[in-house]
């Protein structure tokens, strides 16, 4: 029959396609719409290549120079076959149709991170079946520019451009009797995170979906799809390459992945073992891609996986990864000894950082260039992120003595660094980022140590000489530092920008030539470190966060703060983020304090903290004008912790941030979002995982959470779920509203209203939670063996919360009643918790917890940790060491 057919979803949503692109072209015609020079500021200023909402006017201006082209034949439409498309300048790209089957959200998702500006060209197909003619809206949902074709037909031609959610357009057409073909073209100019979606709806009585495919049998096609809808893989990431897969029992599978592939039978329990390693190698691995992120670094692949039937070509695709296997909880051994297990693995990662690693492990290493070309390639082609590298070379640059380089290769890296561009004020039409607080410093550090190496030399890109550089980053760099000091940071705690800051203060500490900006970083640094280690837990960076990403949410080996955790104090992982912590092992003026080394082992049986980061955006600098403020808690024993940021612009639309979570181990993360759409990809912000589409309101009382969220109606998504891999723990159970879990002698528990289904199938079996009720209200507790007794005295004392619309209350199992509203106050015992014992607004602490305690506008912090002491200036920093 040469066909699979499928249904439309319950909201008349098309799932199954045949795609070809996204087909990329330089988008290097910038200068027609945008001044290379001057101010970047104003409505039409350069500044909006960083990307965001901001970018959309832009976009459509370059889409009037280089729109999708109508005259050009409609390829035939089956899957296998070619793809011959033009592109705007009339550039011929080819490809094969290929199949893909949407997410829930039932986005065709070509979205890539690109770190150079490109244009991005893609198609959709579908064949619509009817058996009377009819007439029907289609909703077309696109996040740019688009072309639909019914029947080779130009029906619907748009030019609206959005940032992460799709616009919806409505077309009536009418589809005759049989088939019917739809084409849609996709369009999209890329600035960094590439968001390019498209969904289909068809609004009445439902239709068919038909997917032309030689050699496919509608019969078998059926079944297959039955028996795939069956197929999970219990745990999405394991330090082992062995994955376990489930489903119908019997059932004959064929798996692909990396350009490998391997047959395998499900027993008769349902249960078959995959080795990644092993497997049969493909010529043709291009459909293994098709509709993915690629996240190498994360050791994350996709399975792709069918049946064994040449008949069915249906599949599905189930994310996981092989997480790194180095880690620690607990140190082992001495610091020397841990940081040469750290140095070891980084020189063993093909980056810049390798070389720093390598030349302090043997004196005599001369640097292996090829090491150095992607920093290279990265700041000569301006591509986003280069400021990391520059940072980078110029610890190269310091740090290996000139023999020690190959021929020529120092004079690249010199030619690279002075022909740069350091900031948004200076000439050059890029896309890279600018106005996130991590970048700030990093190009500002970045700015300083080349314009202090190459004082008289002049800088190709501004004419400047060095010496104008290195003031300019001076300048920028004192304001940044002086705020963060005094008032703490915009992206609080987070997993991934807390390890890039530390990259740049370090890089201060060792090679600014200002020694008042020497002892500010220096300060700032100890100040940030001594956060992470009294907000952490045996080397999981577990409390909530301003920004975050999915993978380091479900394994906290991936945490980009995990190799500094290990080189300063022994717990953590190593993985592949290596040059933020690569930079601190090798400081030589900078040390650890002795009181923040020590501040990182406590675990007391119980630590209750606070952490308040105020200051206040400015539009240069952050593109927001307005005041920032977070308020963490965080509640650890040795055997478990919750952490939540409180009231955290609650019932505003959402992107990176982490809330709140609970955490008995680096893969045992337990957490509740409003997701925004289906991807897990770093392109969608927020996304399935990271962020919420509306962020809810949450509050903590010691080791329990409530939370409120906002689901309105039309809903993308229209649900809340959980995060609970009960394949990270050692036993579970439900119980009414709750399900609770132990791992060790740590214990955690989850509550919604009527309680939660466990999602079996598909990439998040056996870890999403979803409720079987409304999920507008979520409480999370934990405990330990210690106080609560056996898993079972826990689990029996959890209680029954009282739900209510928009409400809860619950009363924990230490007898205190907690209540929560949308709008009163966070009540612990019927008395408001944010007022003091005069019944007015408590006094607000910068930093409150058992070894530093610093109230708002205080100059002085001081860390005390036993017999330690250590004192931070929070307007000056600390004094240096510079022997």
């Amino acid at each position: 029959m040469d066909r699979t057919v499928h249904p439309l979803d319950e909201r008349g949503t098309v799932r199954d396609w045949l795609i070809a692109g996204a087909w990329s072209e330089p988008a290097d015609n910038l200068h027609e719409v945008l001044a290379a020079d001057g101010s970047p500021w104003g409505p039409e200023g350069r500044w909006v290549l960083t990307n965001g909402p901001d970018v959309a006017p832009l976009k459509r201006r370059l889409y009037e120079r280089r729109p999708l082209r109508r005259d050009q034949d409609r390829p035939e439409v089956v899957e296998g076959g070619p793809v011959t498309y033009a592109g705007p300048t009339g550039v011929i790209h080819e490809d094969r149709w290929r199949r893909v089957h949407t997410g829930a959200d039932g986005l065709v998702d070509w979205s890539r991170f690109c770190f150079t500006p490109e244009y991005r060209l893609a198609l959709a197909a579908c064949v619509l079946e009817v058996d009377q003619a009819e007439r029907r809206v289609l909703r077309l949902a696109c996040t740019g520019p688009s072309l639909l074709y019914v029947d080779g037909d130009c029906v619907f031609a748009d030019d609206t451009v959005t940032y992460m959610e799709p616009a919806e357009h409505e077309v009536e057409v009418r589809l005759p009797s049989g088939t019917t073909t739809v084409v849609a073209a996709s369009w999209q100019v890329a600035f960094r995170e590439c968001r390019q979606v498209l969904r289909l709806r068809v609004d009445g009585l439902p239709v068919r979906v038909v997917v032309p495919s030689p050699g496919a049998d509608e019969r078998v096609g059926a079944v297959a799809e039955q028996v795939l809808e069956s197929v999970a893989t219990p745990t999405w990431g394991d330090a082992s390459d062995e994955v376990v897969l489930t489903g119908s029992p019997g059932a004959a599978l064929r798996v692909g992945w990396d350009g490998r592939t391997a047959r395998l039978r499900l027993d008769e329990h349902g249960t078959a073992r995959l080795s990644l390693a092993a497997g049969t190698p493909v010529e043709d691995t291009t459909a293994q891609d098709a509709g993915n992120a690629s996240m190498p670094s994360t050791g994350e692949v996709t399975l792709r996986v069918a049946l064994d039937d040449d008949r069915a070509p249906v599949f599905r695709e189930l994310p996981v990864a092989v997480l790194p296997r180095e880690y620690r909880g607990e140190p082992v051994g001495e610091p020397s000894r841990r940081r040469g297990e750290f140095l070891a693995r980084a020189a063993g990662v093909p980056v810049s950082a390798a070389e720093l690693a390598r030349a302090e492990l043997d004196p005599t290493a001369v640097i292996n260039a090829a090491n150095l070309d992607r920093a290279l390639w990265m700041i000569d082609n301006r591509a986003d992120c280069a400021d990391f590298e520059a940072v980078g070379l110029m610890n190269l640059w310091h740090r290996v003595p000139a023999d020690r380089w190959p021929q020529d290769l120092r004079d690249t890296v010199r030619t690279a660094l002075t022909g740069f561009k350091y900031w948004i004020d200076q000439p050059g039409l890029d896309a890279m980022c600018y106005f996130t607080e991590n970048h700030q410093l990093v190009w500002h550090t970045a700015e300083i140590l080349a314009g202090e190496a190459f004082a008289d030399e002049t800088f190709a890109n501004t004419g400047w000489i060095g010496a104008a550089h290195a003031e300019h980053g001076r300048e920028l760099a004192r304001e940044w530092i002086a705020r963060k000091l005094a008032g703490g940071f915009s992206e609080f705690d987070s997993n991934a920008y807390l390890a890039i800051d530390t990259l740049a203060l370090t890089s201060l500490v060792e090679f600014c030539a200002d020694t008042a900006l020497t002892e500010m970083a220096a300060g700032l640094l100890d100040k940030l470190l001594f956060a992470l280690a009294a907000n952490s837990w045996r080397g999981v960076h577990g409390s909530a966060h301003g920004r975050s990403y999915v993978q380091t949410l479900r394994s906290s080996r991936l945490e980009e703060t995990a190799p500094i955790m290990w080189v300063v104090w022994g717990v953590g992982a190593l993985n592949d983020a290596v040059l933020p912590a690569t930079v601190l092992a090798t400081a030589r003026r900078y040390r650890i304090p002795d009181a923040v080394r020590a501040a990182g082992l406590a675990l007391p049986d119980e630590w209750l903290g606070r952490q308040r980061n105020t200051g206040g955006y400015r539009f240069h600098h952050d593109l927001l004008s307005r005041p920032y403020e977070s308020s963490c808690v965080i509640y650890k024993t040795p055997e478990a912790m919750l952490s939540c940021v409180e009231d955290y612009r609650s019932g505003l639309p959402g992107l990176q941030e982490h809330i709140w979570g609970a955490t008995l181990g680096p893969e045992t993360q337990v957490f509740v979002t409003h997701p925004a759409n289906a991807a897990v990809h770093s392109s969608a912000r927020p996304g399935a995982w990271t962020g919420n589409r509306i962020l809810p309101r949450a509050r903590q009382h010691r080791d329990t959470v409530l939370a409120l969220y906002r689901i309105p109606p039309g809903d993308t998504m229209g649900f809340t779920h959980a995060w609970f891999p009960l394949a990270h723990v050692d036993e579970w159970a439900q119980t009414g509203d709750w399900i609770a879990a132990r791992r060790g002698d740590g214990y955690v528990a989850l509550a919604t209203e009527g309680g939660v289904r466990i999602t079996a199938t598909g990439p998040d079996a056996n870890a999403e939670l979803r409720p079987v009720g409304p999920g507008h209200a979520w409480i999370c507790t934990v405990g330990r063996r210690a106080v609560d007794g056996t898993f079972g005295d826990f689990a029996a004392a959890l209680g029954a919360p009282e739900w209510a619309s928009d409400a809860v209350t619950y009363r924990t199992r230490h007898g205190h009643v907690l209540a929560l509203d949308r709008t009163g106050p966070f009540t612990v015992d019927g008395r408001a918790a944010d007022l003091d014992a005069d019944g007015r607004v408590a006094p607000a602490y910068h930093l409150d917890n058992p070894l530093c305690r610093v109230r708002e506008g205080d100059t002085e912090m001081t860390i005390t940790v036993g017999g330690l002491t250590h004192v931070i200036d929070l307007r000056h920093g600390r004094k240096v060491d510079t022997a």
